[in-house]
């Protein structure tokens, strides 16, 4: 870029002060008289004092008027405080961006603490397999129903095997159903992990079941808060899902 003259550098602030300040003076021997032959009226009174504010205003560093309004003329000081202000502000934006990044890792490790391991997922099918039954084919027949309601979508056929599940433990406890009629009365709802504890305090022989109920449940909640699962994880949960329910329906409400 090519430099500007000398010139064109010289502060010419100053001099526009001086040449008007000689003006207002002017109008004022123009209006007065030299010596002064005319009355000195408040119009002229205001030529001289223009005329010396204008004279001393390049030199001038701070203007105080009546002790009321200070006047600050320090450009430099100006850009020191733009330039600090704006560091302040990406100061203040890193650390936000630094807050909501933790927040969110924090979030997807909190998920992931709550989501089962493919070696904890195994021995839960094992121990559920190993269970009593003769519900086994109508068990596969209701995991194809769950995934082809749910147009294929595992997550989704979790969610309703977790309502399926939550039904069916309602209906051997007794408990009240989730309607809108029981809604509008305001009823306290178990939670379903509280329904299942109470569930093997009724029928204790059905504690080979812990394991893989609550493996179902950790991955039907991650899948509802929309955790990403694995295809073949999200693939047995509803296969024990299934299963689980059909155990589930062999058992009549006691008395």
């Amino acid at each position: 870029m090519k430099e500007l003259p000398d010139w064109m550098k010289v502060n010419v602030f100053p001099m526009l002060c001086y040449i008007l300040a000689a003006m207002f003076f002017y109008f004022f021997l123009h209006t007065v008289g030299f010596p002064p032959s005319k009355p000195v009226d408040s119009s002229s009174w205001s030529y001289v004092a223009l005329a010396l504010f204008l004279f001393m205003l390049p030199e001038a560093k701070k203007l105080k008027l009546t002790q009321l309004f200070e006047y600050e003329a320090q450009v430099q000081e100006i850009k020191r405080d733009v330039r600090e202000f704006k560091e302040e502000t990406r100061n203040v934006l890193s650390a936000y961006t630094t807050m909501v990044s933790a927040v969110s890792n924090s979030v997807h490790q909190t998920f992931n603490l709550g989501t089962p391991s493919p070696a904890v997922v195994q021995q839960a099918k094992e121990e559920l397999e190993a269970l009593p039954s003769t519900a086994e084919a109508s068990s596969t027949h209701s995991v194809v129903e769950f995934i082809e309601a749910s147009n294929d979508d595992l997550q989704l056929a979790l969610i309703k095997v977790r309502l399926e599940i939550e039904f069916e433990l309602r209906r051997i406890l007794g408990k009240p159903l989730v309607t809108a009629l029981n809604l509008n009365r305001k009823i306290r709802y178990l939670s379903i992990d509280q329904m299942f504890n109470n569930f093997l305090i009724e029928y204790p022989d059905h504690s080979g079941l812990a394991n893989s109920f609550s493996v179902v449940i950790k991955l039907a909640n991650a899948a509802a808060h929309g955790h990403p699962l694995d295809g073949t994880q999200a693939f047995e949960a509803v296969k024990m899902g299934a299963r689980i329910i059909e155990l589930l329906k062999e058992i009549q409400p006691q008395g």
